[in-house]
């Protein structure tokens, strides 16, 4: 009798001695599988999503932006040469190509955002026959350009001067008006084609002035295109020349150096 009954008390005592760890194991496998399969599978899913709408955003806003200065660019340019800074002529500046994908986006309406109503509308101008008709232009103008043809008028190479004064500072001789020719030379210089002849102003003795005619030989640079008034288009350049006096009389030199501005006429289109 006292066996059996030792036995059961023995496996009762086992058994609540077992149950709390049983149990907390159960609740630690329960913890590992909430607490990490939810986060990583959201990861998963949404990081490539958000770092292709982030990288969309940034292509739009880019060519729209090229894409507007572009259209700036073509309605003044498009079928004339830009005077360059160094050179006789820029580059053509090359239409900006949309994203490939932005044909898709456009066609399905499903992003009514301002900045993609903006980049659909510039779309459709840049798909557009003028827009290729516009860019074709610029490549032809650009093929002639690199061909260095001069198809300007001998007019054109007139140049009317004034306001010289002398590079001596010891000289108080300055060139009032003139006029003489040039050839291109390379880029944006030009040399005399022959001498020119000016009107200058220059001292004598006895503190008064005279006037005397000079003749000048020298070089050009082309500085930059203007409009007159009335549309008249014209350039102006920077020359340095030398001038040899006629008739000096009581002059104090018989030649000297000059810098000045000089203006001539564009070809009427």
């Amino acid at each position: 009798m006292h066996v059996p009954r030792l036995t059961l008390v023995t496996l009762g005592v086992l058994a609540l001695a077992t149950a709390p760890v049983l149990a907390q194991d159960d609740a630690s496998r329960g913890d590992a599988l909430t607490g990490n399969a939810i986060p990583v599978a959201q990861r998963a899913v949404q990081a490539p999503e958000l770092l292709d709408l982030a990288k969309r955003h940034e292509e739009i806003k880019q060519w729209v932006v090229e894409f507007s200065e572009w259209k700036q660019w073509a309605e003044r340019w498009g079928n004339r040469r830009q005077p360059g800074l160094l050179t006789s002529s820029r580059e053509r500046r090359p239409r900006p190509d949309p994203p490939s994908w932005l044909f898709g986006h456009c066609e399905s309406g499903f992003d009514a955002s301002a900045e993609s109503l903006e980049a659909c509308t510039l779309l459709t101008e840049w798909s557009a026959p003028n827009a290729v008709a516009q860019a074709t232009t610029a490549r032809a103008a650009a093929t002639q350009a690199g061909e260095d043809s001069d198809n300007t008028s001998w007019w054109e190479h007139v140049h009317l001067d004034g306001g010289w004064p002398a590079m001596q500072a010891n000289l108080s001789i300055y060139g009032v008006i003139g006029v003489h020719a040039t050839t291109h030379v390379k880029g944006r210089f030009e040399i005399f084609l022959a001498p020119g002849a000016m009107l200058v102003r220059v001292p004598v003795r006895g503190g008064d002035h005279a006037w005397k005619v000079a003749t000048n030989y020298g070089i050009t640079y082309r500085l930059t295109e203007f409009s007159l008034p009335g549309g008249r288009r014209a350039l102006l350049h920077l020359n340095l020349a030398k001038a040899w006096l006629f008739a000096m009389g009581d002059v104090p030199t018989d030649s000297t150096d000059f810098i000045g501005l000089s203006m001539t006429f564009k070809k009427k289109p």
